[in-house]
């Protein structure tokens, strides 16, 4: 099932897509089911396991997972590129007052508040724009997330029922194998404003001297007024919060 969280043809083609869809993930796991069964006999108990894991029983990834896996990834890098692609004149105006305010503010440490300004209408806008793009792909995730509810659904059900040597975790109403989030880069959409890094760069130490990061550390540390016109005390040096799109 190709995803395209842009549009869809009507919403009854998308209402039949999904009916469809869930006839599979049941079948699937009615299908692996027996397969499974062995393995969720072995499963340790999750007091057992390392804090932090993310996949907390990988020998419960099946194809079918690891599939649905795959294809809400390819469909999340999809929508960051496209992002990329469709605002890359408003990354370049961003990169370039974002040069212009560095070297006001650190070069000739001249204040100059209306290239600020400009720099902060620009980055307003690309947080706009990244946040939208933030929503369709948890809207991805969720909706992975529901196929692979009911996957499981049809796998216990079909081993109703459960063994009593299977862990209680089986019966859990948020057990969920495979389970499927955002990666902490979406939560530093400013990050993706760099050149450099890689693709999709992560929150990185180290590179405090680029343009786009030094521009908005000084925005960030402007005073905000309230409503009585005065800026709160200390707030010259409390920032806004860098790179959360």
């Amino acid at each position: 099932m190709r995803i395209d969280t842009n549009r869809f043809s009507s919403s009854a083609r998308y209402v039949w897509l999904s009916r469809i869809t869930a006839f599979h993930d049941r079948r699937q796991g009615l299908k692996d089911a027996p397969d499974l069964r062995r393995a969720l006999a072995s499963l340790p108990h999750p007091d057992a396991l390392p804090p932090g894991t993310t996949d907390q029983y990988p020998e419960l990834l099946t194809p079918y997972v690891q599939g649905i896996r795959a294809n809400v990834s390819r469909g999340t890098d999809q929508l960051r590129a496209r992002l990329l692609h469709d605002e890359r004149a408003l990354c370049a105006r961003i990169h370039g007052e974002a040069v212009r305010v560095v070297t006001q503010y650190d070069v000739r440490q001249v204040p100059a508040p209306a290239a600020l300004a400009r720099y902060g209408e620009l980055i307003g806008v690309w947080r706009t724009s990244a946040g939208v793009c933030r929503i369709r792909a948890t809207v991805l995730t969720h909706e992975a997330n529901q196929r692979l509810a009911r996957y499981w659904e049809a796998v216990l059900t079909n081993l109703r029922p459960i063994p009593e040597e299977q862990p209680r975790t089986v019966s859990h109403p948020w057990w969920l194998p495979g389970s499927i989030a955002l990666d902490e880069t979406w939560q530093h959409t400013d990050d993706w404003l760099r050149a450099d890094g890689g693709p999709w760069s992560a929150p990185a130490s180290g590179r405090a001297d680029h343009p786009v990061t030094r521009a908005l550390a000084i925005l960030d540390a402007q005073p905000v007024r309230g409503a009585d016109g005065q800026a709160p005390p200390g707030a010259a040096t409390a920032g806004t919060g860098r790179g959360h799109g």
